[in-house]
């Protein structure tokens, strides 16, 4: 190469990057950040510390407040049933409860639909039904949505469709039977919900007369078989164009009379809309206790503390701020 090419290229302007020196760079950035936000962390505990007497004073007033306000604030008890609707689908249910639910804080519209006294209709806060959610795909429920996230759009959770789980929240325990009983008795004495129920258990025993008739169809082409000889092509065009050969009868016998039995035994468990599977507890759980009005009430006064104190410290800057402003706009 030429000394003039030589030259020529040393005064070219160097337009390839420098890979190693750019990691470098970006690692003393990465460590000037984290260094940053140790900093930062660290000035937060030290002011914490500093305003610790402000923090502790307005958490221990918070304390009082919470003990206070839970002494003159109602308190609400919740308790929750669970009850089975058989063959009736439980959304038409669980709707025709949560109509109730709109009626909270309206005690003489809530006293006529449950037929009950203005004064005990004031004890109650909220009547709510809820679905059970199927997990393990065994038909029962393995939790219950109370706090209402199931998503139709998730295929691992099912809604069972026979559960229902009554949810009340009450001002006086003692309202806990008459309400039981006044809920139920809605829900029976529905006219629509009475029709859809007819002709659930109507339909019942429609399946339970065809399955006899089935097994009785079965049991003679089992007799038949042995006393005639006919061929097995022969007797499948009788048995409802199924696909199980002879040794199969016995299994197919035993599936429909487990059919049956179990269709039996619903209609003769169920005989109101709703049967009650597990009743509400006698003594209900407190919605929230002295200790979490406290708990509230500290923490929340605990982050006013903080605040004030930064009003504080910074008094001066934000007066000043506040006095720069105001000539501005006169």
């Amino acid at each position: 190469m030429s000394e003039s090419n030589i030259q020529q290229n040393m005064g070219k302007p160097n337009d390839e990057i420098d890979i190693f020196e750019f990691s470098i760079r970006i690692w003393k950035a990465f460590i000037n950040f984290l260094i940053g936000v140790r900093d930062f962390f660290i000035s937060i505990i030290i002011f914490l510390i500093r305003k610790s007497l402000w923090i502790i004073l307005f958490a221990g007033a918070g304390l009082m407040l919470g003990k206070l306000f839970y002494g003159v604030s109602k308190p609400v008890y919740s308790s929750s049933l669970e009850g089975n609707t058989g063959g009736l689908d439980n959304t038409v249910v669980i709707d025709h409860v949560n109509k109730l639910n709109q009626l909270s804080g309206k005690p003489a519209l809530l006293a006529g639909y449950l037929n009950i006294s203005e004064e005990q209709a004031k004890a109650i806060n909220s009547v709510k039904a809820y679905y059970g959610i199927d997990i393990n795909k065994d038909e029962k429920p393995d939790f219950v949505d109370f706090k209402e996230t199931y998503n139709p759009k998730d295929t691992n959770q099912i809604r069972v469709p026979s559960y229902i789980y009554l949810k009340v929240t009450v001002y006086d325990e003692t309202i806990l039977p008459i309400l039981r009983k006044s809920v139920l008795q809605y829900i029976n004495n529905s006219p629509y919900l009475q029709e859809l129920f007819k002709i659930s258990r109507r339909h019942k025993a429609e399946m339970i007369q065809e399955i006899t008739t089935e097994i009785a169809k079965i049991d003679s082409l089992q007799r038949s078989r042995f006393r005639k000889g006919i061929n097995a092509e022969t007797l499948q065009m009788f048995y409802l164009n199924n696909e199980p050969g002879l040794q199969l009868f016995h299994y197919d016998v035993l599936n429909l009379y487990a059919r049956k039995q179990a269709l039996e035994r619903e209609l003769e468990i169920s005989d109101e809309i709703i049967t009650v599977v597990q009743d509400f507890m006698p003594l209900s759980q407190e919605v929230t206790s002295a200790s979490e009005y406290m708990l509230i009430f500290s923490g929340s006064m605990a982050v006013v503390g903080i605040f004030c104190a930064l009003l504080w410290q910074y008094r001066k800057r934000l007066w000043a701020l506040i006095k720069e402003d105001s000539s501005n706009r006169q």
